[in-house]
């Protein structure tokens, strides 16, 4: 048995396969949650970045390198056909990576217009935004009667005509 820090790393997906599963529902949810929280053998520290890698974060490191052919022409199109195509990196590279390879081929295919800014979020608060009061339920002694395919039992209402009170 190979000691815990010459272990060959599982991805998650590797396990999952590896692992009996009931089938779809709640226990299948506990199931893959509990593998998921399961700790994994931590990874030992790399020799460091490959030459390879080195050699992307050189290309992509100049002033607008995105929108040139020299790095385009010099390693990024490998690697983008590559992921595009489906394909999984041999060697794990940072996200901070992948987004400036997806970007160049981005603007490659006119996904993303030469010179576009991304606009600002629109669905993030401002640090100093407090939650409005909630305004207290109000149950009104009566039902509008219409009914919707998701009631599934009589709820008991009391609607009042001309003076008499019937459950609904």
């Amino acid at each position: 048995m190979l000691p815990p820090d010459r272990c060959p790393v599982q991805s998650f997906d590797d396990i999952l396969d590896s692992s009996p599963l009931p089938p779809p529902g709640p226990d299948f949810y506990t199931a893959r949650r509990a593998l998921w929280l399961t700790p994994r053998p931590s990874i030992s520290a790399s020799p460091g970045p490959s030459a390879s890698r080195q050699r992307l974060e050189q290309l992509l490191s100049a002033p607008n390198a995105a929108e040139g052919d020299y790095a385009w022409n010099h390693g990024v199109k490998k690697v983008w056909e590559s992921l595009d195509a489906g394909g999984k990196l041999k060697k794990r590279l940072p996200l901070s990576l992948i987004i400036k390879i997806i970007y160049a081929a981005w603007l490659r295919n006119d996904t993303w217009p030469t010179g576009a800014v991304a606009p600002e979020p629109d669905d993030v608060l401002p640090n100093d935004y407090t939650s409005p009061e909630l305004l207290p339920q109000i149950f009104l002694p009566w039902s509008s009667g219409a009914t919707t395919p998701w009631m599934t039992t009589n709820t008991g209402d009391t609607e009042v005509h001309n003076g008499k009170s019937a459950v609904i």
